[in-house]
């Protein structure tokens, strides 16, 4: 027992050192592109210590909650890997799984709730070269390897510590490396993270011997906020049922059923308030003559809402019909907002001798961002449905702007008033005085 605490502790120094110098090295390398970035965040990795479901044969070969292996639908091939308890032989308890097959049908996997396009996703896991009594000494002597990878970066092939001491038909100690790291750049809403056996059919005991990971967690730093993006060109909805990327619809259709299936949660930190581009509103009033002039224009402006979900979602609304969806969003975010809006009002225009009058508008705007999720959270994580999305709508607590504007005529303006009146010829009599005529 001693020896093996001994080699779990040097593996562990060893990998916690070179991670420390690599991540000095990246840090130094970066830092200029990724200043804008947020802190690291946690992410939230379910069932990430592989504790559920409660287990007891050991190995055990039911799914493991919260993970998908081969088809992310469901739990996926059934028996993709085996799940060890104390048997792994890890230095602090934790349960490990056995990856099998180098094979697609056999990558484990799970999405990454949380994360989106451009965050810098750091996972940290622990690794040790199979312990099964199948496992011959040759197989793990040095090292097994496996490729990590996280969708939006490229697979990491790695090999674990080497195994020496394996003793045929019996079962090993394990040699865990402890804080090893894997990091990449999300290419997507909730990526993908699959760790995959690499270890060729040949030395896998038919499946039975297969490098083991345990532990399994990740930071994230998001990327900065990208307010440049047009009301009309909003990032596109979508949908999940656990690590199963489903139609947009799908989810709606779930959601629509009863007013209380779903939550939703803006995401507070990409949601935000802010004023449009200034337009001109209706014409502009050139004065051409010599006095002060007034009138009085109305002015009317307005706006809609923007979103891409189906029609039958009804959000933005498109009647009087509030749907079980468009509450839930509502209910989300704390108020009702005004999906169209017209405003109209009278403006009493000013205008000096040889200048313009004209009127700007800027729409007071929100763009809210987020998820709906399954209500309550079901037991099983791989049931669970989240849909996102984007809404632009008129801001509840932000004012329109009405902008009345006079100034200098332009070069154009000021030939045209210089130009003659349209008129015509007098063919005949153009000289002669002026004729009387009575009513």
């Amino acid at each position: 027992m001693k020896r093996f605490l001994s080699r779990a502790r040097t593996g562990s120094v060893r990998a916690a050192g070179v991670a420390a110098v690599l991540g000095l090295g990246l840090c130094a390398l970066t830092l200029p592109a990724d200043a804008e970035r947020a802190a690291p965040v946690p992410v939230a990795v379910v069932n990430g210590d592989f504790a559920l479901p409660a287990f007891t044969a050991d190995p055990n070969w039911a799914a493991v909650q919260g993970w998908s292996v081969g088809s992310t639908n469901g739990s996926g091939t059934s028996s993709g890997v085996a799940r060890y308890g104390p048997n792994s032989g890890h230095p602090a308890g934790k349960a490990a799984v056995m990856l099998r097959f180098p094979l697609p049908a056999y990558a484990f996997k799970q999405r990454l709730r949380g994360v989106r396009p451009g965050a810098q996703v750091t996972v940290t896991f622990d690794d040790s070269p199979g312990v099964a009594a199948a496992c011959t000494p040759g197989s793990v002597a040095d090292g097994q390897s496996y490729t990590v990878e996280g969708t939006g970066g490229a697979a990491s092939t790695r090999t674990t510590a080497p195994d020496p001491d394996k003793k045929a038909g019996t079962l090993g100690k394990g040699v865990w490396r402890t804080g090893q790291t894997y990091t990449f750049t999300a290419g997507e809403y909730e990526p993908l993270l699959t760790f995959t056996s690499q270890v060729p059919n040949s030395a896998n005991a038919g499946g039975g011997c297969g490098p083991l990971i345990a532990d399994v967690r990740a930071t994230q730093a998001p990327p900065p906020v990208d307010k440049t993006i047009p009301k009309t060109a909003l990032p596109p909805s979508l949908a999940f049922y656990g690590n199963d990327s489903r139609p947009v619809a799908d989810a709606v259709n779930y959601c629509l059923g009863v007013v209380t299936r779903c939550v939703f949660t803006p995401a507070e930190e990409y949601s935000y308030s802010y004023y449009e581009p200034a337009q001109v509103n209706g014409d502009a009033y050139i004065n051409c003559t010599r006095n002060e002039l007034k009138r009085a224009r109305p002015l009317t402006f307005g706006g809609r809402s923007y979103g891409d979900l189906p029609a039958n979602a009804g959000l933005p609304p498109n009647g009087t019909t509030v749907t079980n969806l468009a509450q839930q969003y509502v209910n989300g975010i704390g108020a009702a907002p005004d999906w169209t809006t017209t405003t109209t009002r009278n403006v009493t225009e000013v205008v000096q001798p040889s200048e313009a009058s004209w009127i700007e508008t800027q729409a007071g705007r929100r763009r809210t961002e987020g998820w709906f999720t399954s209500s309550p959270a079901p037991a099983d994580p791989n049931t669970e449905w989240r849909l996102y999305t984007v809404l632009d709508h008129a801001a509840t607590t932000l004012p329109d702007r009405v902008y009345q504007r006079t100034g200098p005529m332009t070069s154009a303006e000021k030939l045209r008033c210089r130009s003659d009146r349209p008129t015509a010829p007098t063919p005949v009599g153009a000289g002669d005085p002026a004729g009387f005529t009575r009513g």
